[in-house]
């Protein structure tokens, strides 16, 4: 028949692409071997039978192609005996053969990887790995780091390695630690990149471990002896602990180092040489050397729960860790630092209660200890050091049910641990920020009786009394939600709600806008950490979600970075930079 002009040509081919037609087969197949169909080998695992097709097995794993393609009796027998894993292991491997799907668990994850590492199934593997990286913890993380090496999965054991190093403090109070062998044991102690906030530890750890069995580890004693620096350990520590030691008593070898320890802390004293092979143990490990880090406290969760956590972030690692938390779970506080002491003043409890609760966090012995009350249960407001002095500014008092804001001005003396009234402001703020600058406090932000602020003001310290000066510097526009820091002298002010921010020259009065931030940071907090300004947490006010995100300005490139998250989203928090 003629076509008409008009109509079209037809399609001369068709392609036809069905998306389930490998599911299907591959359910065929799985139905198949579960109703013992056609199938053509059987794995025999003790007692257990489980019926196979060898072309499904060979086309999944290399091992099991060799198995039949070669010239070994598998290849022409129809049983298989399987004798390294388990009937149940070996039941979820063909599953995961006939169904690409496995389910991994704390139960089953080292077996499962043990017998995919035999069978030659590379996503297996890699599955267990990174299930084991998630589980990664003092008490199991010496476990896994073997576990890899014996099945030479060597990303997981890098990181399992790296995380031991990292959290070595945490990882010799737990039972795999007594547990290692002298090598291993040897391979951490000598190690410089142990985490340890002091070589004390490290003797400790040394000793509970040979007395974890002592009689057959005795004689090892000495071997794993001069691994521990022993020229950095307080001489103190070193006289009344080490060296009156039975154990290290008994081994002439031992007491010649420990008087050779003594020797470097005289020779430090007069100023003399040691010797070099004494000096290469005196090298202290970089982590007992102080760096400055940031500790982050409190505040409101994403589900707006009063926090007890306490993180810090160690910038020359980029990482987060937990301390220990604080003894009483608190928002909208005072907080401030000075040498190697963090004082968390006042605040709110989960259920509204205002306390005048007073917290020390020791960053020597990383532990809390309550100091005095203050004056009167107070939130919402800032304090600051000057000398020796901590003062609160500010913030709102509850009285017969009702909260109103508070004009005493509170001076804690860290001498004498005594609190006096310092003053009076003119003007109290709530939620405002305050820093010190020369012999002054600093303060921006805030709300003055539900106004939005715009000016800031500065208070001076006269003999534990602090004066408002009566200066003021009015800004562009209002600055409720702030964040200030000063950086060589000049001031930079961060509006937390809209991003803006801006650097201000006292001596010149000069204002000069930068670059804005990544995100909002409402209720967030901030502070200078190796020259640069870092602002956690808060509330992004465009999702209304608490965030868990840091950023940093780098006053020399002019920008802002975002760095490693915190580990829980905050806001109504406090943090600070001190050397630990």
């Amino acid at each position: 028949m003629d076509r008409r002009g008009s109509e079209p040509f037809p399609e001369q081919s068709f392609t036809l692409n069905d998306r389930n037609y490998s599911d299907d087969i591959l359910n065929g197949l799985n139905l198949l071997r579960t109703r013992s169909e056609f199938t053509d080998a059987v794995l025999c695992v003790g007692l257990e039978e489980i019926p196979c097709h060898r072309n499904v097995l060979a086309v999944s794993s290399p091992y099991f192609k060799a198995m039949f393609t070669c010239d070994l009796k598998e290849s022409r027998e129809g049983r298989i005996n399987i004798n390294e894993i388990s009937a149940r292991t070996m039941r979820q491997i063909v599953d995961y053969v006939y169904s690409g799907c496995l389910e991994i668990t704390i139960d089953n994850a080292q077996e499962i990887l043990a017998a995919a590492s035999l069978f030659e199934y590379p996503a297996i593997v890699d599955a267990c790995c990174e299930f084991s990286r998630v589980q990664l913890h003092p008490s199991n993380c010496l476990g896994i780091e073997h576990f890899a090496y014996m099945h030479s999965c060597k990303s997981l054991q890098e990181e399992s390695r790296r995380f031991v190093l990292d959290n070595f403090s945490c990882v010799v109070e737990h039972e795999e630690f007594l547990e290692l062998p002298l090598d291993r044991l040897i391979s951490y102690i000598s190690s410089d990149l142990i985490d340890v906030r002091s070589e004390e530890l490290v003797y400790r750890s040394v000793m509970s471990w040979i007395n974890h069995d002592l009689d057959g580890r005795r004689e090892q004693f000495p071997d794993i002896f001069e691994y521990i620096r022993l020229p950095t350990i307080k001489l103190q520590y070193l006289e009344e602990v080490v060296a009156v030691d039975d154990l290290v008593r008994n081994f002439e070898a031992c007491s010649t180092l420990v008087n050779e320890a003594k020797k470097y802390h005289e020779s430090k004293v007069s100023g003399q040489t040691q010797q070099r092979r004494l000096s290469m143990r005196s090298l202290p490990r970089p982590s007992t050397v102080a760096k400055e880090v940031m500790v982050v406290i409190g505040g409101l969760n994403n589900n707006n729960v009063t926090s007890a956590s306490v993180e810090m972030y160690e910038p020359h690692k980029d990482k987060w860790s937990f301390l220990p938390d604080i003894p009483q779970a608190v928002s909208c506080f005072g907080i401030s630092a000075l040498n190697n002491s963090i004082y968390v003043t006042g605040g709110c409890l989960g259920d509204g209660i205002l306390v005048a609760s007073v917290w020390r966090f020791n960053c020597v012995g990383l532990s809390w200890s309550a100091e005095e009350p203050m004056l009167q249960p107070r939130a919402k407001h800032t304090s600051g050091i000057l000398g020796n002095n901590l003062y609160v500014i500010g913030g709102v008092v509850k009285s017969r049910g009702k909260s109103s804001c508070f004009e005493q001005i509170d001076c804690f003396n860290l001498d004498t641990g005594q609190w006096t009234s310092a003053g009076t402001c003119p003007f109290p703020r709530q939620l405002s920020r305050l820093v010190p600058y020369n012999e002054t406090l600093i303060e921006i932000g805030g709300t003055q009786r539900d106004t939005n602020t715009k000016t800031i003001e500065s208070y001076i310290c006269t003999t534990n009394n602090l004066r408002y000066s009566g200066e003021q510097f009015v800004l562009g526009e209002p600055i409720q939600y702030a964040q200030i820091a000063i950086i060589d002298g000049k001031f930079y002010i961060i509006w937390e709600d809209n991003k803006k921010v801006i650097s201000f020259s006292p001596e010149k009065r000069t204002v000069r806008r930068l670059p804005d931030m990544h995100f909002p940071h409402m209720y967030s907090s901030a502070t200078v950490l190796n020259g640069k300004i870092y602002i956690t947490g808060g509330i992004n006010n465009q999702t209304a979600a608490t965030s868990r995100i840091v950023e940093v300005y780098d006053p020399e490139l002019d920008e802002w970075t975002v760095v490693k998250c915190m580990k829980s989203a905050k806001s109504y928090h406090g943090c600070v930079s001190i050397c630990m």
